[in-house]
């Protein structure tokens, strides 16, 4: 066995396996531009490190499970939207969650909100927070779904323990009691924890979606209260759903 290969051995027991992977290409990265002994270990570190962020990074995208692939930085600002380029740049270092904040997007069909959403949770994942991504029919469904296997209270943690929470598309058909409770015990658990949630239906009428006033109220006080709200137009009058609203950018770093 060469040094090389036993050293890959030793590496991938260690579980070091930027280091490994990258190894041979360092050595020869080493001969060829004659690298001091400092500033080749440090590459091979910083190897490891930047394959542990990625890694991290791509477990945190597939946990997500958002169903677009969407970036603040190619979100479409050539046409009005109701948003400014500033307020992109405000969003994009996700201090919202570090706060606790909620963000309401509201707009018309087809004015960007899922993909806005989308890419907000991206920003998060690419911060390290952990994101779930759900269309709220969805959710609904899988909550049923838990209540009938006895895992609803399992569910119910999960999704209250997540950095950020994306609700996406609340609203499309009024909830029935159960729905309602189900919601209400979520953000109830999740406190001032932030949540992303879009919807077409104006926060004032939400009473159409929840016909409880009490839980209504209740369930409208934890959205909006902390809330940033942004009302989305659509591009010169056409909506957006079906095309390109970006050309996404590699996600993870490549060496």
């Amino acid at each position: 066995m060469t040094m090389i290969n036993l050293n890959e051995q030793h590496l991938r027991e260690l579980r070091l396996e930027g280091m490994r992977e990258s190894l041979a290409r360092r050595l020869k990265q080493a001969h060829t531009d004659t690298l001091g002994l400092e500033e080749f270990l440090g590459l091979l570190l910083q190897d490891e490190l930047d394959f542990r962020k990625n890694k991290r990074l791509a477990r945190l995208l597939r946990v997500a499970a958002f169903k677009q692939s969407a970036s603040l930085e190619a979100f479409d600002l050539s046409a009005p939207r109701g948003i400014e380029k500033r307020e992109i740049g405000d969003l994009a270092n996700c201090r919202f969650i570090q706060e606790g904040d909620r963000i309401i997007i509201t707009g018309p069909t087809g004015a960007g909100k899922s993909y806005l959403a989308s890419a907000l949770g991206n920003a998060a994942c690419r911060k390290g927070y952990t994101t779930l991504y759900f269309r709220m029919n969805a959710l609904i469904e899988q909550l049923a779904l838990a209540r009938v296997k006895g895992t609803y209270l399992n569910m119910v943690k999960r999704l209250a323990g997540c950095n950020l929470l994306i609700l996406d598309d609340f609203g499309i058909k009024p909830l029935t009691p159960q729905q309602y409770q189900d919601l209400y015990d979520i953000l109830d658990e999740r406190g001032d924890t932030s949540t992303i949630v879009t919807t077409q239906v104006p926060i004032g009428n939400w009473n159409e979606i929840i016909n409880d006033p009490v839980c209504c109220e209740a369930i409208t006080d934890r959205l909006v209260s902390r809330a940033k709200h942004l009302q989305l137009s659509l591009r010169k009058g056409k909506s957006c759903r079906g095309q390109n609203l970006s050309k996404p950018k590699e996600i993870l770093d490549t060496h």
